[in-house]
């Protein structure tokens, strides 16, 4: 039944409300209020709660015309940059839009198939299908993102504030992290529209091809991306240094390679990107209250700091 699904989904977003160090109060106070309200709107059947994210959980939902969609719903604003630039992409490299109500932050996009993650675990291989999704994405005009801001200073600012809480074992990462953040800093700059968190389970099969899912749509360089795409590569890592100390750093480097040479980025930045946002995302996932994942990225990211010093 519609309303037990929506109950559902009111309620793992109490669970995450629960499960988080930030204040999500407001958030699914929202969602508790306007997703019943925008489903009877636009006469969308709540089929189930999709898991993923940190926000209050987007729905599977069956339209009208009985095609399948999924809504995403944060209070207003939130979502104001993602439709923008799902918008003016018009489906070439991302997902399309089907309704938007920026009153309401109520965001109705197509269905989509599965991820590059349950299809390419190998870092290589996802680089060989992200790359060129993103080089389409990075032909938005740079006025449809946010405006620029040094992402780097930014991320420099997670390390101090989050680092004392939750990186204590990884004293070498923290340090090394901020040196980078600083290097890049200095000499950031604006290219492009930057999708902002291209990792594989952003990029969901489409018929025979993939597209792109929830841009943060800033504008940054191409880098930064690429950099991102380099900071999940956490298994393999992990999975290469059991069988041979060392192994896991070169499987990167190697990663790192092939990320630069298809978008035709410098590789050392792309390193650098990727190993600051490896360091930021484990502190960032403690917070959002995701301890076992903060952990594995944490200790790649020291193993490899230990490495590289």
């Amino acid at each position: 039944m519609p309303g037990d699904v929506i109950g559902a989904a009111i309620a793992e977003a109490e669970r995450r409300r629960s499960a988080s160090d930030r204040d999500l109060t407001a958030e699914v106070a929202h969602y508790t209020q306007v997703l019943p309200a925008i489903c009877a709107d636009w006469r969308l059947e709540p089929l189930r709660w999709l898991p993923g994210g940190v926000n209050p959980p987007p729905l599977e939902v069956r339209r009208a015309d009985g095609a399948a969609a999924v809504l995403k719903l944060q209070p207003p604003g939130a979502q104001d940059v993602v439709a923008a630039v799902l918008r003016s992409a018009g489906g070439d490299g991302y997902v399309r839009v089907l309704d938007w109500d920026a009153g309401r932050g109520a965001l109705l996009t197509e269905r989509l198939g599965g991820s590059l993650w349950g299809v390419r675990r190998d870092l290589a291989g996802q680089a060989r299908v992200i790359v060129p999704l993103l080089r389409r994405a990075w032909l938005l005009p740079v006025e449809v993102g946010s405006p620029f801001e040094s992402k780097a200073s930014g991320l420099r600012g997670i390390l101090d504030e989050l680092g004392p809480r939750y990186g204590e074992a990884a004293p070498a990462a923290l340090e090394l992290a901020a040196g980078y953040a600083e290097h890049l800093a200095a000499s950031e700059r604006a290219e492009v529209v930057c999708h902002g968190d291209p990792h594989a389970g952003n990029v969901l099969r489409r018929g025979e091809g993939w597209a792109l899912i929830d841009p943060d749509g800033f504008v940054g360089e191409r880098a930064y991306d690429l950099g991102v795409v380099l900071r999940d590569a956490c298994l393999e890592f992990t999975e290469a240094e059991a069988r041979r100390p060392g192994s896991g750093v070169e499987l990167l480097w190697d990663g790192c390679q092939v990320l630069a040479d298809l978008a035709e980025v410098a590789s050392e930045r792309v390193w650098r990107w990727g190993f600051v946002e490896r360091v930021t995302t484990g502190l960032y996932l403690h917070w959002f209250g995701y301890p076992d994942e903060a952990v594995r990225f944490l200790g790649v990211a020291e193993t490899i700091a230990r490495a590289e010093g």
